[in-house]
């Protein structure tokens, strides 16, 4: 590494951004690993170096939707690549750089056009800038809250730039602060053919002051590759219990493992001398799902260096979850070698000092837009440069493959290896008006997204069951000063709407002047904006210095495994009031201005045992460890927000809550206005109307009527069956939560989704009805079957896809001293043009299925089957999804479900809550 300093120790974050995406990555003296991610939908579970992605790169294409700012993440590829290669391409972030003169293309070689034989297009770059800055002029005229300005090219172009730069800080603020991790503290090393553009926009939002560049950045990856060691990962399976009778069996595995590394190594030509082998294990606690890799000096000859790897595994796993489990035994999953070949290739090269440090040879002089507008800025070519030269900005450095802007207050200085080490200046704070700007709307926009994903993953480190920590059955968001929903990961859907229910509930039954600063709330009950029992709510109001009244709110929604009733997993198919169906809480004090009420809790949780017929939590340990993995998700969301108001203040924070309120509303009057006008011309009526009915008989009614001048629509439930003597009943707050979901789907646009969704909706349903039942009706169904089918009827009334499962298909099985509960994949419908999708969680429920390992290691269960079941989705015009199996192509069906098998190794109860068998 040439920009870790093996004394200062200063951890660095790796920052590579492309064409098309960007990656960053951790480095604090060893290489991070993990067990599992996700990139582009696509999960890998195994070791890997710790690299985040983001769809944001020099190709990424620049839009403006619904007034907002949006960069990616299609992106415009290598051809036909920007406007400005000449090849009828797309506007991208690469466009912007050459309109704002950080990209010069006299510099760049004629390899563009048609022919490849043409320089860089600044005009046409320009040209394409200037329309979509005209449209964006046009929005801000047409609406008063925006910050009245008309907008210069350049600065639409800085827009985009400032949007792109906050989309990559995400996943460095996932790396660094969801991990308790200060990002101010790191330096950045900045590579890959863009990086060098945006290194000190990037670092100054993050508050570094240092970023190191290094002389070949753009072909960083192939020349490390070329210097790299080479290494050899060899493990096998453990799953054993870390005590000190496991040295000897560790020993001889050790040991095992190293000589089988060693002789690959030696058949690649690595002398025994060169080869070292590190040992790791993949460790965990017990009753909890994630390893955790552990790198420790092990001695074969002391068996008291096992504390080693007890030591450094406690050490990582308070720095990641922020507590141990002391009365925890501790797991070996795995036992791993890596042998290591040591590469004898080194650059060596050195640089002759500069003469006159402080005057660089100055190749030449342009005008480059920065936050100050239009600048001289010198421009100086790397080669030209000696050891020792000082360059402040306004400046760009060009080499053969690169360009490195050092903006203004940043100051670069060449190594004595010819890198750039980058001193990023402090700007002075700016005054920031509470009118909507549509590029800090986008900047803000993510900046709340992705406080909502930091509170997701805080849970996910935090939590002790499986149902949140595995299967990812939890929402978080954030919501303002009334309640409102502001921000949500993208979690689950059935819990989105429901959340601020539940939380403007708790506002009017308690009263602002009564909720205190250290005051942690927890509800689940129907009336209190609950969606089921299961479904745990968290809500913390959140103070700033002199405010009375909180100024704004973050919660989170788990779904716990168990929390009593008729049968364990407490989703009873067979209930008939709500008692039955597990502990309630309608205002439950969880903290009380700072002390956890933890006996009253688990009073409560106990209570259903004294119901004919039920029991209480079965797992209450499990409850309180997941409740308080809750409250630390909120608490992180807090922190960040805090940090947030600290950066603008709380009455910018505040506005922008609202203007992304107004974005969401502004983007659905425009899908019912375009609707409604359709039906009009084809019917003569903007009204639109869907049936359907449960399994029992009971129909779920739905009219909406939408008026096209005023661009609101009325959802009108009337004729909906009545409140049933069974667990289909679902709350109102599920109602809300199908709408704006579905009105999210059916813009088919990246807006936030928020409570501005509902703002042009008015929702009448009937009192009574089985879609707003009495206070005392069983429940735990509605939330996972009615929720589906009303999904189903809204876009059926709108005529946008066919129907799909109906269900979540839930499955729970257990006894006295455990419970399961699991939501299982199943067939989406078609729609219109394109094909329905296999074994795939449709609508309300976004969760996972348990990894078949964890399921048969954790639970008395062996999986004898999953798999997709062809031939059992609906024949149409339009087909299933493109499947290898060619049963499923043959049969030409489309959305088919799954077989899932399962044989018990004790005696255990099963319950099943499901439609359209």
């Amino acid at each position: 590494m040439t920009a870790y300093d093996q004394e200062k120790k200063q951890p660095i974050i790796g920052f590579d951004m492309g064409g098309t995406s960007t990656d960053v990555c951790r480095y604090a003296g060893h290489l991070e690993q993990v067990m599992e991610t996700t990139t582009a939908g696509v999960t890998i579970q195994a070791p890997q170096l710790d690299i985040n992605t983001v769809a944001a790169g020099g190709g990424s294409r620049l839009y403006f939707r619904n007034g907002l700012f949006t960069v990616g993440p299609e992106s415009a590829g290598a051809h036909p690549g920007p406007v400005c290669y000449k090849k009828n391409g797309h506007l991208t972030i690469t466009d912007a750089n050459v309109v704002l003169g950080r990209v010069l293309p006299d510099f760049f070689p004629a390899i563009f056009g048609p022919k490849a034989d043409e320089i860089l297009d600044k005009d046409a770059a320009y040209r394409q800038m200037e329309d979509l800055t005209k449209q964006i002029n046009e929005f801000i005229k047409a609406h008063p809250d925006a910050e009245q300005k008309e907008y210069k090219v350049e600065e639409v172009a800085l827009g985009f730039v400032a949007v792109a730069n906050e989309e990559m800080c995400r996943p460095i603020r996932a790396l660094t602060q969801s991990r308790g991790y200060d990002t101010a503290i790191h330096a950045l090393a900045s590579f890959g053919g863009a990086g060098g553009q945006h290194a000190c926009s990037i670092a100054r939002i993050l508050g570094i002051n240092t970023v190191f560049i290094h002389k070949y950045s753009s072909v960083l990856s192939a020349f490390g590759i070329a210097l790299a060691d080479v290494v050899c990962d060899i493990q096998e399976p453990a799953h054993k219990v870390l005590t000190d009778e496991l040295f000897p069996f560790l020993k001889d595995r050790f040991n095992h493992l190293s000589d089988k590394a060693e002789n690959q190594l030696i058949e690649q030509g690595f002398p025994p001398e060169r080869i070292t082998c590190e040992h790791i294990l993949h460790m965990r606690y017990e009753r909890t799902d994630s390893s955790i890799i552990v790198h420790a000096q092990f001695d074969p000859q002391k068996p008291a260096s096992l504390t080693n790897f007890i030591e450094s595994f406690r050490e990582i796993y308070k720095k990641e979850y922020g507590f141990n489990l002391h009365n925890r035994n501790i797991i070996v999953d795995d036992v791993r070698i890596r042998g290591v070949g040591k590469s004898v290739i080194h650059v060596s090269e050195h640089l002759e000092d500069a003469e006159e440090p402080e005057q660089p040879p100055v190749t030449t002089e342009r005008l480059v837009f920065f936050d100050e507008g239009k600048l001289a800025t010198n421009i100086y070519q790397l080669h030209n440069l000696k050891a020792g030269h000082t360059i402040r900005g306004p400046a760009l450095i060009i080499d053969n493959n690169s360009t490195v802007v050092v903006e203004p207050l940043c100051k670069a200085m060449i190594t004595k290896e010819g890198n750039i080490r980058l001193e990023v200046g402090t700007k002075k704070e700016n005054d920031f008006s509470t009118h909507m700007d549509p590029i800090r709307l986008a900047i803000f926009s993510n900046r709340f997204m992705s406080i909502a994903e930091q509170m997701g993953k805080a849970l996910q480190r935090t939590s002790i069951s499986t149902n949140i920590k595995e299967r990812l059955d939890f929402s978080c968001a954030l919501f303002g000063p009334d309640g409102g929903l502001i921000a949500n990961a993208p979690h689950i859907p059935v819990h989105l709407g429901g959340m601020q229910y539940a939380v403007t509930f708790q506002i009017e039954h308690i009263g602002l002047d009564k909720i205190k600063n250290g005051d942690v709330f927890l509800s689940n009950h129907p009336k209190a904006g609950g969606s089921h029992l299961p479904d745990f709510t968290v809500i913390t109001p959140v103070f700033i210095k002199n405010s009375k009244h909180p100024v704004f709110f973050v919660a989170n929604r788990g779904h716990h495994a168990d929390i009593g009733g008729l049968v364990p997993g407490s989703m009873p198919p067979h209930s008939t009031k709500l008692i039955q169906e597990g502990a309630a809480f309608i205002s439950f004090k969880l903290v009380d201005q700072g002390n956890f009420q933890e006996e009253e809790l688990i009073r409560h949780l106990k209570a259903p045992g004294e119901v004919e017929g039920c029991s209480g939590s079965r797992n209450i340990t499990d409850n309180i460890s997941d409740l308080k993995a809750q409250i630390a998700a909120n608490n992180k969301g807090i922190f960040l927000v805090c940090d947030l108001i600290e950066e603008y203040s709380l009455e910018v924070v505040q506005a922008y809550m609202q203007h992304i309120r107004t974005t969401a509303e502004d983007a659905v009057k425009a899908m019912l206005k375009e609707v409604g006008t359709k039906i009009k011309e084809e019917t003569g009526s903007s009204r639109m109307e869907a049936v359907d009915c449960m399994d029992d008989g009971t129909d779920i009614k739905l009219k909406i009527d939408i008026d096209v001048e005023q661009e609101n629509a009325t959802f009108d439930f009337t004729g909906t069956g009545p409140e049933v003597f069974s667990s289909i009943n679902a709350p109102r707050a599920i109602t809300m939560s199908a709408i704006i979901y579905c009105l999210r789907c059916l813009v088919n646009k990246d807006i936030p989704l928020n409570s501005g969704c509902l703002e042009p909706i008015k929702i009448h349903v009937p009192h009574g009805t089985i879609l707003s039942p009495s206070d005392d009706a069983a429940v735990v169904g509605g939330n996972v079957l009615t929720s589906q089918r009303l999904c189903d009827v809204i876009f059926k009334a709108f005529g946008a896809v066919a129907a799909s499962q109906g269900c979540m298909n839930n499955v729970t099985f257990g006894d006295e001293s455990m419970g399961y509960y699991e939501t299982i994949a199943g067939g989406s419908g078609a729609g219109n043009g394109w094909n329905g999708r296999d074994a795939i969680h449709t609508h309300m429920t976004n969760t996972r299925i348990t990894d078949p390992e964890i399921f048969e290691s954790r639970y008395p269960v062996i999986l004898r089957e999953f798999r997709v079941r062809p031939g059992s989705g609906g024949k149409g015009k339009w087909k299933g999804g493109k499947d290898n199996n060619k049963d499923v192509l043959q049969n030409k069906t489309s959305g088919n479900g799954v077989i899932r098998s399962m044989q018990f190794r004790r005696a255990l109860s099963l319950s099943l809550l499901t439609e359209r068998r």
